[in-house]
């Protein structure tokens, strides 16, 4: 008998970013940030003039190393809990806003767009991920430049750890992780603990696509893929790398 999976809400996203978020992954730190966002702006060559967005900011620990290597910088989150660690870092610089990537209040105002860390293909539909991409291109200027960091899924899909269980500060957890090949989805499910208690579970759910995919996705909505890297030592993409880093500009 195949195993049942539990069904993930539509809707994760709205509470797996919360204020458990920068506890239970410690290890996206600023620190860890900081030769990622030096990527992003030499492969962009960011100028002294240009505009730049952090599309799905978080905390603000990439937007800590961007300031400085543009003009004026935004950043711009979902989650008001990632929101308010962003506006207490000191010296951050910038401007911060809430809103859903799917309605981005923006038109033709950046130079550039930075998107770090698999902050896309969260929506169920395709006409939900395909309105992201219509909306980042139009708060691109033209000819604005874009810098998307995506997971490589045939990388996933070799290398995904089912069950692992780890603790995090004071908190025990345990993590399900499962492909869903009919949807095309990487799920997963993590039930944190306290002193043997249960305090939340929290969900994650992200579309995979193959590299062609992307660049035809992006296409379609405004966006020309252009150099494709498979980490940030700058190595090509291929099937033994874990991201599919995506550098490219608006049409």
């Amino acid at each position: 008998m195949p195993h049942i999976h539990p069904k993930i809400r539509d809707d994760w996203f709205v509470e797996a970013f919360g204020e458990l978020y920068p506890t239970l992954y410690a290890h996206r730190s600023t620190e860890a940030a900081e030769p990622e966002a030096a990527f992003a702006a030499a492969q962009l060559n960011l100028q002294p003039e240009d505009d730049v967005l952090d599309l799905c900011c978080g905390d603000g620990r990439h937007m800590t190393h961007l300031a400085g290597t543009g003009g004026s910088l935004t950043g711009l989150d979902y989650s008001a809990d990632l929101l308010r660690l962003a506006q207490a870092r000191p010296g951050l610089g910038g401007r911060l806003v809430r809103a859903d990537m799917r309605a981005l209040p923006f038109t033709n105002a950046f130079d550039a767009i930075v998107n770090f860390f698999t902050s896309f293909g969260y929506f169920q539909t395709p006409e939900e991920n395909q309105r992201v991409v219509q909306d980042f291109a139009r708060a691109l200027k033209p000819g604005g430049r874009f810098f998307i960091d995506y997971m490589n899924a045939t990388y996933v899909a070799a290398n995904l750890v089912p069950h692992s269980e780890r603790r995090a500060g004071h908190y025990d957890v345990c993590e399900k992780r499962w492909l869903d090949t009919v949807r095309r989805r990487v799920n997963k499910q993590t039930v944190v603990f306290k002193g043997g208690a249960k305090v939340t579970v929290l969900e994650e759910s992200v579309r995979l696509y193959e590299p062609d995919e992307f660049a035809a996705l992006l296409e379609t909505g405004g966006l020309e893929a252009g150099r494709m890297f498979g980490d940030y030592d700058g190595n090509p993409l291929d099937d033994a790398r874990p991201r599919m880093i995506v550098v490219g500009r608006k049409a």
